[in-house]
């Protein structure tokens, strides 16, 4: 049998700083050194058909970008074979790696361990295998727990485990792990501190950093829009106002500070020592500040006790077409009644240049609604959905398979006539007439059989994207039913959830309501947060997170839906800002 191998390479960020026989290029070339030696015993063993390479990843899990494409491979058929240097390159996790086992039994599929080498179609090789999975995962907890007992011991010297620079202090050159005092940035740190004091309010201390020269620290590279644009929030004050470095203390698990101690272990526990370096701060007017703080949320929580709940159904999902950022629920009141609406979040200094400011809540929580619960009855919206999936992805038919099965024949027969070639070459090394001929036609048939195997891997991949079309159409079809099934008699949260599951965003342009389904059963979705980001994605074509964009046909004009459900205007129409006071004609322009 031809194997088509699938070379799999990783190494993890602690394993970079060892010794050189467990990086990436060593990988490869023992791998590659082992393909070729069982080609020297069976020429038609197998071949390389690509290599997946994850520098820098754990197999903890399997949230690997060279592993998901493998697998990926694997589902196509273009790789039926992972080859290994040990178990533990793989996974490094008993389920994960059972999962993988099934996986690859499903598809007729295996790996091979140039380390381990044990017949898994057996009980004892099976055995083996499972008990090395298992010792790799009790290695990889173990190092985990040294690294965490490591990090606690010098917790408790009072010492840093990194992190983002502080203001008031700058890291020792000499020990990163101590922190010297900048006498300039003090001065500001205590003016932060006398500004909360002065005001009892964390925008008004914003308010008046704001108008000061006073900025904060950001980590060079890390994406801080506030801060970026030199602009204090309540948020940036409060984490100023609660650091206990400026009193000379260090908290130790500072994320624990709410569980229960006595269940945690005890490197786990929530401390608070001394640091090794000098406070800014005299303890009682950090205290002071502490009491305030938590005054202040208490009054806080009584008001919010105390008020009406308005519920936003699609809070979290939707977003602004220009700027990319949330589009949050708000409320104000008027002559006789409370008004819910969507906008963005008003930030202190910040100025809103986007066009759309804000609409009403019931407008478009209405067409959203009436859109989801109506799509199922439109006859052919799902097969639309699929065949634009198809679009998008490039897959032009379903002769497919049909195609790869053609290209396979071709290519086992142009294998038949190379290796007659070449015994003809051997036998005709006496006569010098011939052999230019045959060179020239072994050079034909080699440039030919490359040509089929760029084709047929075009075809594999044509394949798995229709298989990725079939997918996305049924997950969306069955959340669709659930969202269909539960509503009526669903609470507002089941409500949201059901519209969570079935939609991921919704982008709210002067277009139209543009929305975008969930495809993948299970998927850690990455939202675009800027103009420019989503542009890039639409403009390459790129499709993140198993996300589909995909506009809706139908067969009269495009249909966009009122708060009444009636078709009110045609694809690109205007939509009026509720800022001018008109009411919003919402346009339902579907995408996936």
């Amino acid at each position: 049998m031809l194997h088509k191998i699938g070379i799999y390479v990783r190494v993890s960020t602690e394993e970079q700083a060892q010794v050189v026989d467990g990086s990436i290029e060593s990988q490869q070339y023992r791998l590659k050194s082992f393909v070729e030696l069982k080609k020297v015993q069976d020429n038609h063993w197998g071949k390389v058909v690509e290599t997946y390479i994850d520098d820098g990843y754990s197999a903890k899990d399997t949230r690997r970008p060279a592993y998901q494409r493998m697998m990926k491979d694997i589902r196509a058929g273009k790789v039926n074979l992972i080859l290994v240097t040990d178990i533990s390159r793989l996974s490094r996790n008993i389920h994960d790696f059972c999962v993988l086992l099934k996986d690859l039994e499903d598809r007729k599929a295996k790996f091979f361990s140039v380390k381990e080498q044990f017949d898994t179609s057996t009980p004892a090789g099976e055995m083996m295998i499972y008990s090395m999975i298992n010792m790799a995962q009790f290695e990889r907890k173990q190092t985990s727990e040294r690294v965490s007992l490591n990090f606690h011991s010098r917790a408790l010297r009072g010492l840093l485990n990194g992190g983002n620079p502080m203001l008031g202090y700058d890291k020792d050159p000499t020990n990163t792990g101590k922190l010297l005092v900048n006498s300039t940035e003090a001065k500001m740190v205590k003016t932060i501190f006398q500004s909360y004091l002065d005001t009892s309010s964390l925008q008004g201390a914003a308010k008046i950093l704001n108008d000061t020269d006073i900025r904060a620290k950001v980590a060079p590279g890390r994406k801080c829009r506030h801060i970026a644009a030199g602009r204090w929030t309540g948020g940036s004050v409060r984490s100023h106002l609660t650091n206990m470095a400026y009193i000379g203390k260090r908290e130790v698990n500072r994320l624990q500070k709410n569980e229960e101690q006595e269940s945690l272990k005890s490197w786990q526990r929530h401390q608070v020592v001394n640091a090794s370096w000098p406070a800014i701060l005299d303890e009682d007017t950090f205290y002071s500040v502490q009491k305030l703080l938590q005054e202040n949320r208490e009054k806080e929580r009584t008001r919010l006790k105390g008020a009406k709940p308005r519920f936003f159904l699609l809070s979290g999902i939707l977003r602004c077409g220009e700027c990319g950022r949330a589009l949050i629920g708000q409320a104000s009141h008027g002559r006789n009644k409370a008004h819910r609406y969507y906008g963005h979040k008003a930030v202190m200094g910040e100025t809103i240049s986007c066009k759309l400011k804000r609409f009403r809540a019931g407008e478009i929580e209405s067409a959203v609604i009436e859109h989801l619960d109506e799509m199922l009855l439109r006859s052919g919206y799902l097969n639309t959905v699929e065949e634009n999936i198809r679009k998008i992805l490039g897959v032009q038919g379903e002769d497919s398979l049909a195609e790869r099965d053609r290209v396979e024949k071709e290519l086992v027969s142009l294998d038949r006539d190379i290796d007659s070639a070449f015994r003809l070459h051997s036998e005709m090394d006496k006569n010098p007439d011939i052999l230019p001929l045959i060179r020239e036609k072994l050079e034909k048939l080699a440039e030919r059989k490359r040509k089929l195997g760029f084709f047929r891997d075009q075809i594999l991949t044509k394949i798995d994207h229709n298989n990725d079309a079939k997918e996305a159409r049924t997950v969306i079809e069955d959340r669709a039913l659930a969202f269909k099934k539960g509503w009526s008699k669903a609470s507002p949260v089941i409500q949201k959830r059901l519209i969570r599951r079935l939609v991921d965003r919704l982008i709210y342009t002067h277009e139209g309501l543009h929305t975008y389904y969930v495809t993948a059963k299970e998927s850690a979705l990455t939202l675009p947060t800027s103009k420019e980001k989503m542009a890039s994605e639409s403009n390459s074509g790129a499709i993140p997170n198993n996300l589909f964009v995909l506009p809706e046909y139908h067969s009269r004009a495009t249909g966009f839906f009122s708060s009444n459900g009636a078709s009110v205007v045609r694809n690109g129409g205007p939509i009026h800002p509720i800022s001018n006071g008109c009411n919003p004609t919402l346009s339902l322009n579907s995408r996936l």
